[in-house]
């Protein structure tokens, strides 16, 4: 973590599928922050007519797009959780254009709010991203068997879809290597807000 605030603190969020991540976002935005959610800037990257995802179309194919242009999601998902140089091709195409959007997103926020806090929720922080350009990084984790319950709850999987998803990111020990601060999610929401407090007051400040 940088010691000293220099203009804008820049905070990473991120965390395994199901960690709640998106919770943790919006508890420091409720504490005064401003949120970036990196998944929607994804979702966006890959809107009919995007570079995003046109280069998807060249190195994927057709069969991965609907007729209106829209990504099959749930079809590519069901490649690359299975396939893993399949995940990295779609990952060496969509990281880069999420970091540019995200960092225009950053300056834009510098110069209206330069003394501001940003949470930036980011899912893949520690498979390749890396940290430069963050002040500090939060890993938030929960119990593996309460993650895995909150995605079959979600609606969006099966367990085994879920826990095969769970198996092919990095590991909690990975992303706390990299971390500043951890949050354990795996507890009540009044748990998880303390936490974040306690973050917030330990961010660097100016003198």
């Amino acid at each position: 973590m940088s010691s000293g605030k220099v203009g804008m603190i820049v905070v990473a969020i991120t965390g395994g599928l199901g960690s709640g991540k998106s919770t943790i976002r919006r508890l420091f935005e409720e504490e005064g922050a401003v949120g970036v959610d990196a998944d929607a800037i994804a979702r966006l990257a890959v809107e009919p007519g995007t570079e995003g995802a046109e280069r998807i179309r060249i190195a994927f194919g057709p069969a991965f797009f609907d007729l209106k242009g829209h990504l099959k999601r749930e079809k590519m998902a069901a490649l690359v959780f299975s396939d893993q140089p399949a995940r990295k091709k779609l990952e060496a195409i969509l990281h880069p254009l999420i970091r540019a959007e995200e960092a225009r997103i950053i300056e834009d926020l510098s110069r209206k709010c330069p003394d501001a806090v940003v949470a930036v929720e980011i899912p893949l922080l520690a498979e390749g991203e890396g940290r430069d350009g963050y002040t500090a990084v939060v890993a938030v984790t929960a119990p593996e068997n309460i993650r895995l319950d909150r995605l079959v709850s979600s609606g969006r999987y099966s367990r085994a879809g879920a826990m095969a998803r769970m198996r092919s990111q990095t590991t909690d020990d990975e992303r706390i290597r990299l971390a500043d601060f951890v949050v354990d999610n795996g507890g009540s929401i009044d748990d998880s807000r303390r936490q974040v407090v306690v973050i917030m007051n330990a961010l660097p400040m100016e003198e």
